[in-house]
């Protein structure tokens, strides 16, 4: 009986299963093929593998244009040339489906363009001096390339005791000479550019060296010569010193040594090229001192602003360059200038070997306005002797010194014959102009 039951249940509920399927909506399945890429891109020479489904079927393919793009009959396309088609695929069940082609040209990566950095300028050669640097970087040949080849960049030196490069281009020389720097794709080493490079010196062309110096008897000095410009190289750098008279002045090396009164000219010279060379005129003298000037007289002049009435009680004379007070001074004619040259006569009452004259101008920066004379000496105020001439770079320095060569005279004449600026600059010196000074000495001695 419970058998019975239970085949009876079974057959029940088969029965109901039948009867909902068959009374179900009915279903509409749509086949296709599915690939996994809904559109191709390619290079020129670049292949793609199509994988079609259901795996259960069989596919054809076909290219619609064979000049730019083929097909195998697996499903490997491969670019052909520049252009557009479609790959038709066929299932063995009759489905089908197209897929979009596009091959692009192939550009390939030819060459590297390398540049300066500091200026954008391609490089196909080097030269660069001793002890500067460069940064270099490269662009690819051509800019648009779309090989499949990133732009990595690897630089090396052929020589590195001349010249130095690291992984970012940086250029740093050694040492005098020539080598090469190579510069080539990582990732395709055939791309590469090989530039000469060569290290060269850059030339002293001055030696800045004091002008003038006044020593004293065995008094030893040492001279500071500065070959110019600041950053040369050269591979000999050393320099020669010479004395025009051992019995005045001994020299080695810059180290100077008075032997003897007198005057001589220090030269200091480039040891490579001797024609490069500056000089050091040295006075020596037993006891040379600033002179006493309370006794001094200026019997002579030609030109103060005291001649215009209207400025007299500024007091400006020319005997303010004997008060020893930098707050007075002498001043040219000033509303009305005389043409120029100036010039003062100073008695010192006695005579006096002369080393050196100085002047110093007025506090104020625009006064003192002289720029070029000439000084001349004599025992008698008859007879004269030019001295030296002298000249000023510029307005700005308060005080200016000038080297004699120890010549003997009670008498002196400073003469101012040019200034910085004129009361009609068209017409020069003829015109006259505004000068200043504030006090004169001598350096000397009996």
């Amino acid at each position: 009986m419970n058998r019975f039951l239970y085949r009876a249940f079974f057959i029940f509920v088969g029965l109901l299963i039948f009867s909902a399927c068959a009374d179900g909506p009915e279903r509409d399945v749509e086949y296709t093929i599915y690939t996994t890429q809904s559109s191709i891109e390619l290079l020129e020479g670049e292949e793609f593998q199509i994988n079609a489904s259901p795996t259960t079927q069989t596919f054809t393919y076909e290219s619609t244009d064979k000049s730019v793009a083929t097909v195998s009959s697996t499903g490997l396309v491969r670019g052909i040339s520049d252009g557009t088609c479609f790959i038709n695929i066929t299932s063995s069940e009759g489905l089908s489906r197209s897929i979009p082609v596009d091959v692009e040209k192939l550009r390939l990566l030819e060459g590297i363009d390398v540049y300066n950095k500091s200026n954008l300028m391609s490089n196909d050669s080097i030269s660069i001096i001793l002890g500067q640097t460069m940064e270099l970087a490269g662009n690819a040949i051509p800019s648009n390339y779309n090989e499949k080849v990133p732009f990595n960049l690897i630089w090396e030196s052929s020589d590195e005791d001349i010249v130095t490069i690291d992984d970012r281009g940086k250029v740093t020389t050694v040492y005098f000479g020539k080598a090469e720097i190579t510069v080539s794709v990582a990732d395709k080493p055939s791309v590469k550019k090989v530039i000469p490079v060569e290290v060269m010196e850059n030339p002293i062309t001055s030696i800045q060296l004091e002008k003038e110096l006044i020593l004293r008897l065995n008094q030893k000095h040492t001279a500071e010569a500065s070959p110019l410009p600041v950053n040369y190289a050269v591979r000999d750098s050393s320099l020669v010193w010479k004395s025009s008279d051992e019995s005045v002045v001994k020299v080695m090396d810059g180290e100077l040594e008075a032997v003897g009164t007198g005057t001589a000219v220090v030269t200091v010279s480039v040891k490579s090229d001797p024609t490069i060379f500056s000089d050091l005129t040295v006075v020596v003298a037993l006891n040379p001192v600033t002179l006493d000037r309370t006794s001094w007289e200026i019997i002579d002049w030609n030109s103060c602003i005291s001649e215009e009435p209207q400025y007299a009680s500024l007091n400006r004379t020319p005997e303010k360059m004997l008060d020893g007070n930098l707050g007075t001074f002498w001043g040219s004619k000033w509303d009305a200038p005389k043409p120029l040259p100036y010039y003062f006569i100073f008695d010192m009452k006695k005579e006096y070997k002369i080393y050196s004259i100085s002047i110093t101008k007025p506090n104020d920066a625009w006064r003192g306005n002289i720029k070029n004379g000439y000084i001349e000496i004599s025992n008698d105020n008859v007879n004269w002797t030019k001295l030296s001439d002298w000249s000023v770079p510029s307005n700005a320095p308060r005080s200016h010194s000038f080297i004699q060569d120890g010549s003997s005279a009670r008498y002196i004449r400073f003469v101012i014959s040019d200034a910085f600026e004129y009361d009609k600059p068209a017409t020069g010196p003829a015109s006259g102009a505004r000068c200043d000074i504030a006090e004169f000495s001598v350096l000397g001695e009996e």
